[in-house]
């Protein structure tokens, strides 16, 4: 499975997470690499259900049989 998160995408991500928060979760010893690819696994299915979901609604709105077809599919 293709990662859409490279390691210089994700350094470039955390050295931009500087804004101050009221409640911050400071965490020492974290693989910030390992964290965002355990982050992109858990949500790229969701991500590629909610795709697929409103695939299904537009094409329902062309042809109703094709977007049934299409539900059954797994995204």
């Amino acid at each position: 499975m293709k990662s859409y998160l490279s390691e210089e995408l994700i350094k470039q991500i955390f050295f931009y997470s500087d804004e101050k928060r009221k409640d911050p979760l400071i965490a020492d010893e974290v693989d910030i690499v390992q964290f965002a690819e355990k982050l992109e696994a858990v949500l790229r299915p969701l991500i590629a259900a909610e795709e697929h979901e409103r695939c299904v609604k537009l094409v329902k709105q062309m042809n109703p049989e094709c977007a049934w077809k299409l539900s059954k599919r797994r995204p």
